[in-house]
């Protein structure tokens, strides 16, 4: 039974991802824009959410741009799903009744596993959204876009922005601690005065996603920054070339210089960065359309996942009944 119960929460949840990844792809796509949209030019593009999608709509072909790389982002949020899930299920059960941190700690471990196998995936999504500054075709396969991001980073750069995965990986965690927390306080006191339980579980798990947004969203800012860092490099024309002056100072660079160089090519790094070159409301562009994407994302998924989940068990135990009447027939 809790075999089962794991695979119907994995398969409903990836599901109701496809769906609501869908829903929501446009606000996705702009506010990744937004979030990298200083680090590429000199001038800023768009002027907010709306401003970005009257623009992208007529400077980029109608409202299909607004859907370049839907179909590898909704592959990899069902994987990432059906994984986050299936982790989360797992070391939920093996930990018998977790305390509050345990389950904070449980919700990360699980997200970490899952990003793990999907961030080559999202960076080839946070490539294609860019579109031609991206560095990538517009009829680019995923295949293609993976060998091409391999030739300009390296193996490594397929992971690209993992380690800001790794703090992000308290965003799912923070949501699922908040909505289980609303949950068990708001539902069974709805339920008295015969209020729908589906519509207030949708309300819950939107306001608990935007609220773990909002507390993560300057790492979401930098993890896209790091998964362009490499390709506005390498395109950039401001960097001058290398002395042979400058390459022998480099080399001649003390320890605790080189440690410093590499901790700016972290997370932290490029966020101390943003806020030096840019001011602190750089970590925030983008935020109004990351909220709403946020609030209905979720929403839709939870609910959905409620409701297919219910379908899977209950259609599990319709199927059992005929499997077993048909072995015996066999048997027979």
């Amino acid at each position: 039974m809790a075999a089962l119960n794991a695979l119907g929460h994995a398969v409903s949840g990836s599901v109701g991802t496809a769906i609501s990844t869908g829903a929501v792809y446009p606000l996705d796509l702009v506010t990744t824009r937004l979030k990298t949209q200083r680090q590429l030019g000199d001038k800023a593009q768009y002027d907010g959410v709306v401003d970005a999608f009257r623009t992208i709509t007529s400077r980029e072909g109608g409202v299909t741009a607004l859907y370049s790389g839907l179909g590898p982002d909704v592959a990899k949020s069902v994987v990432d799903s059906f994984l986050f899930f299936g982790f989360y299920n797992y070391f939920r059960r093996r930990s018998g009744k977790p305390r509050v941190l345990e389950e904070l700690a449980i919700g990360a471990l699980a997200g970490a596993c899952a990003r793990a196998f999907t961030t080559p995936v999202s960076n080839v999504v946070t490539r294609k959204q860019m579109g031609p500054r991206g560095g990538g075709r517009e009829d680019e396969t995923l295949r293609e876009a993976l060998a091409a991001i391999k030739k300009e980073s390296g193996l490594l750069g397929l992971w690209s922005g993992y380690s800001a995965t790794l703090v992000l990986t308290m965003n799912p965690s923070i949501t699922f601690f908040v909505n289980r927390r609303l949950a068990t306080r708001i539902i069974p006191a709805l339920e008295e005065e015969d209020i729908p339980v589906a519509w207030v579980a949708f309300l819950l798990a939107a306001v608990s996603k935007a609220t773990a947004t909002a507390v993560t969203y300057p790492f979401q800012t930098g993890k896209t920054r790091l998964q362009m860092a490499s390709r506005s490099a390498k395109h950039s024309s401001e960097k001058p070339s290398v002395t042979n002056a400058e390459a022998h100072a480099m080399t001649s660079q003390s320890f605790f210089s080189r440690l410093l160089q590499l901790l700016d090519e972290t997370i932290f790094g490029v966020i101390i960065r943003i806020v030096k070159q840019e001011g602190l409301r750089a970590l925030y562009d983008g935020l109004r359309g990351e909220l709403l994407k946020s609030f209905f994302s979720h929403g839709i998924t939870m609910l959905t996942k409620g409701i297919l989940h219910r379908l899977v068990v209950r259609l599990w135990y319709l199927l059992v009944p005929y499997l077993h009447a048909r072995r015996l027939s066999i048997n027979k």
